[in-house]
């Protein structure tokens, strides 16, 4: 679609200019309603293909659109690579942990207090015997600097079968607990 503009006025023109600018802009938006506009980015603008005719448009008229998108997938990747990060980190740090069973503990009992290995592992059957019994009775058992024992409550809840996806009805229950003291916390980040 050519036109000349020899012999009229500047003002002419511009009007008539207007006017052309104002039916491409109607002919794409009903292209877009219906759902035919295919647009690619070529060389810092977008062109629009409508039927056979291409026309350019400068990128910043769909800047704001194009940044709301792109931004909202960059979100989603960073938060996905940090997802992976903290769980390659928990991994790592899952096995370097080392374990200290019941027989190292004992073994320390022995040389911290000097009882015989016999005496520590009664001792710490006592205690252990003494924290089940009162916590499964419903009682909360503090010792101070190191943490408290405590029985609680889980609700009814549903939840489904990994392997089926069936649903189940999960039964409410109590569980026993445990909360690090402040000191014992400040211990374990030092």
């Amino acid at each position: 679609m050519k036109f000349s503009t020899a012999g009229t006025s500047s003002a002419s023109a511009l009007l008539l200019m207007a006017l052309i600018c104002c039916t491409m802009m109607i002919d794409e938006a009903s292209a877009f309603a219906r759902g035919s506009i295919q647009s690619s980015y070529r060389q810092g603008g977008r062109q629009t293909l409508i039927g056979n005719n291409i026309r350019s448009q400068p990128m910043e008229l769909h800047a704001a659109a194009d940044a709301d998108a792109g931004g909202a997938k960059k979100k989603k990747a960073k938060t996905k690579k940090a997802a992976k990060k903290k769980k390659a980190a928990a991994k790592k740090a899952a096995a370097t942990v080392e374990t200290f069973n019941k027989a190292d503990f004992v073994q320390s009992v022995v040389e911290k207090t000097g009882l015989t290995k016999a005496d520590a592992e009664r001792s710490l059957n006592a205690v252990l015997e003494t924290i089940t019994e009162n916590v499964a009775d419903g009682k909360k058992i503090s010792l101070i600097g190191f943490g408290s024992f405590a029985s609680k409550y889980r609700a009814a809840r549903k939840g489904r079968n990994p392997q089926t996806g069936e649903e189940l009805d999960i039964a409410a229950s109590y569980a026993p607990g445990f909360t690090a003291s402040k000191k014992f916390k400040e211990m374990c980040n030092e």
